[in-house]
C-alpha cells in the first residue's frame, strides 16, 4: 500500500488549483525565476507578509470589542478593579482587557456561562498555556498540564473512590510535615520534596517578572532574568533527581512485573505503558505538583487567615473533627462527614478565589453566541467571578460566614449537591465550570481537609500583630498574602489519628 500511495502522491485532478510559477508572481514585484541559492530572502518575505496579514485580520475582528485599559501595566496593577469598571462602563456587554498577551482577553457577561461551559470549541488548557508562558524553558511543567497523560493519571487514579484509600497515608504525611515545619525537629528534607514545594512559588514569581516585558521579547529576555534562570535550574535538578529513581524502579519491575509502588511515579509509568507514549517524567511530576499545590496551598493559607479573623469558628470545627474521627477513624466517608469544615473552606474560596475571572478559554474556531456576539478564532475569553460576591445570590456577600454552605446543604436536596466544596456552579467558580472544571479538585479538597484536621486539633493559631491579610493581586490573580505571620502553639488533640 505504501508503494501505491507514493506512486500517486503527485497526481493532480482537474479540481485542483493550478500551481503558480515564479513568472505568475511578476506583477507583485517578484522575479520571473529564482535560483536555489537565492530563494531564502523571498521565502522569508512571503512568510513575514503572511504573518502580518494574519495578525492584522485577527486584530480587525477584535476591534469590535472596546479595550478598558491603555497599558499592560495597568492590568498587572489593577486587574480586579478594571473588571468592575468594565462591567459598569459597558453595561454587561463584552469588552477587552489588554493583558500584553496576543489580543488580550475578552470579558463576557456571566450570563453566557451555560452556553460556553461545555462547548468544545473553547479550550481552557490552551488559555492557561499562554498565560503561564508555556514554551519558555523552565516552564515545561505548565506544558505538562495540557497533556493527555496527566489528565489520564488523574482520571485513572484520583477518583473519589481511589482518593479515599489515600486518606490514612496522607494523614500520616501531613502529621510528619507539620512536625517538620512547626517544631524544632529538623527532619531530613529530600531533594525532590524541596523542588516540588519550591517550584510552584518560583515559577509563579518568574511568570510575574516575565510579564513585565513585551511578549515578543519573552523568548530572548528570559535567558537573562534571574527568576527565569532559577526555574530552569530547578527543572534540570528535577530531572537529575528523578532519573536514578526511575532507572532503579524499572530494573526492579523487570525482575518482578507484579511490583507496585502506589505513588505518582508509578501512576505515570503505568499510564505511559498503557497509552504507548513517551513522556518527560520530571516535567510531568512537577506539572502534577503545580496543579495540586497552587490552589490547595492558597486555599489552606487563606483559610487559616480567615479562621484567625473569625476565632469563634475554631471550637465548632474541632468538635466536628473529634466527633467524626472518634467514630472509627479514617473511613471512606470520614472527610465527607466533616461538613462544617467543608463549608468553611468553600466560603474562603468564594471570598477569595485564586483569580478574579473564571471560565478562561481559548476560542479554537470562530463562534457566534446566541446574543449575536462573534468570537474570533484564537481569542482569549473569560467571565468576571462577580457572581460569587452578588448580594442577590449570597446574603452579606462580603462577610465571612463559615456556616453559609452548611446551611445550604441542610436546607434542600439540591443544596446538598451544589454546596459542597468540590461542587461547581455558575455561582461559585472556585474550581472552574463545565467540561474544563479542575479535574484534581477532589484530591486537592481532601488534602486540604486532612492538613486542617491536624492543624486545628494539634495547634492553637492566631495572627501576629499588625498582620496585613489583604490578598496579593497581579493581573487577574488573587493569592493569599505570603508575608502574613501566624503564632502557633502545640495543644493536646484529645483524639489519636
Amino acid at each position: 500500500m505504501s508503494n501505491q500511495f507514493n506512486a500517486n502522491v503527485n497526481t493532480q485532478t482537474t479540481l485542483s488549483p493550478p500551481k503558480p510559477s515564479w513568472a505568475d508572481l511578476g506583477p507583485f514585484g517578484f522575479p520571473g525565476s529564482i535560483d536555489a541559492n537565492g530563494y531564502v530572502p523571498y521565502l522569508m518575505a512571503i512568510i513575514l507578509v503572511a504573518s502580518v496579514m494574519a495578525v492584522s485580520l485577527r486584530k480587525n475582528k477584535l476591534a469590535s470589542f472596546p479595550v478598558i485599559n491603555g497599558s499592560k501595566n495597568e492590568y498587572l496593577r489593577n486587574g480586579r478593579a478594571m473588571l468592575a469598571r468594565g462591567m459598569k462602563e459597558y453595561g454587561g456587554k463584552p469588552f477587552r482587557v489588554n493583558t500584553g498577551l496576543g489580543g488580550g482577553v475578552i470579558i463576557l457577561n456571566p450570563t453566557v456561562m451555560p452556553e460556553v461551559r461545555n462547548d468544545q470549541r473553547f479550550d481552557s488548557t490552551k488559555f492557561l498555556l499562554q498565560y503561564w508562558q508555556a514554551g519558555i524553558p523552565g516552564f515545561e511543567p505548565y506544558i505538562a498540564l495540557g497533556t493527555e497523560i496527566l489528565h489520564n493519571v488523574i482520571k485513572w487514579n484520583l477518583t473519589p473512590a481511589g482518593i479515599s484509600k489515600l486518606n490514612k497515608p496522607l494523614s500520616d504525611e501531613a502529621d510528619a510535615a507539620l512536625k517538620d515545619i512547626l517544631t524544632d525537629n529538623e527532619g531530613k528534607n529530600p531533594d525532590w520534596l524541596k523542588i516540588t514545594v519550591n517550584y510552584t512559588n518560583k515559577a509563579t514569581n518568574a511568570a510575574r517578572v516575565l510579564r513585565r516585558w513585551p511578549v515578543f521579547l519573552y523568548k530572548y529576555i528570559h535567558w537573562f532574568l534571574r527568576e527565569c534562570q532559577e526555574v530552569r535550574v530547578m527543572v534540570q535538578e528535577a530531572r537529575e533527581t528523578i532519573a536514578p529513581i526511575l532507572e532503579s524502579r524499572r530494573a526492579e519491575k523487570a525482575a518482578d512485573p507484579s511490583l507496585e509502588y502506589h505513588d505518582a511515579l508509578d501512576w505515570y509509568e503505568s499510564a505511559a505503558k498503557k497509552m504507548g507514549v513517551d513522556y518527560d517524567p520530571a516535567a510531568q511530576q512537577l506539572g502534577l505538583s503545580v496543579s495540586a499545590i497552587l490552589t490547595s496551598n492558597d486555599l489552606m493559607s487563606q483559610s487559616i487567615m480567615d479562621l484567625c479573623k473569625n476565632p469563634e469558628m475554631f471550637e465548632p470545627l474541632r468538635n466536628e473533627i473529634r466527633s467524626v474521627l472518634g467514630d472509627g477513624g479514617w473511613k471512606p466517608t470520614t472527610l465527607y462527614n466533616m461538613k462544617l469544615l467543608d463549608s468553611v473552606l468553600k466560603e474562603t474560596l468564594r471570598l477569595k478565589p485564586v483569580a478574579a475571572v473564571g471560565l478562561g478559554r481559548r476560542v479554537m474556531s470562530e463562534v457566534r453566541l446566541q446574543d449575536g456576539t462573534v468570537l474570533p478564532k484564537e481569542a482569549g475569553i473569560a467571565v468576571s467571578a462577580e457572581k460569587m460576591w452578588d448580594p442577590e445570590i449570597y446574603e452579606n456577600p462580603r462577610t465571612f460566614d463559615g456556616y453559609r454552605f452548611l446551611s445550604m446543604r441542610e436546607a434542600s436536596e439540591q443544596g446538598e449537591k451544589t454546596a459542597q466544596l468540590v461542587s461547581t456552579s455558575p455561582d461559585h467558580l472556585g474550581f472552574g465550570l463545565g467540561i474544563h472544571a479542575c479535574p484534581g479538585r477532589f484530591f486537592g479538597a481532601n488534602t486540604v481537609k486532612l492538613v486542617m484536621c491536624h492543624l486545628l486539633l494539634k495547634y492553637d493559631i492566631k495572627l501576629a500583630e499588625n498582620s496585613n491579610t489583604k490578598p496579593m493581586e497581579f493581573g487577574f490573580s488573587m493569592l493569599a498574602n505570603p508575608t502574613v505571620k501566624v503564632l502557633v502553639r502545640r495543644r493536646k488533640e484529645e483524639v489519636n489519628f
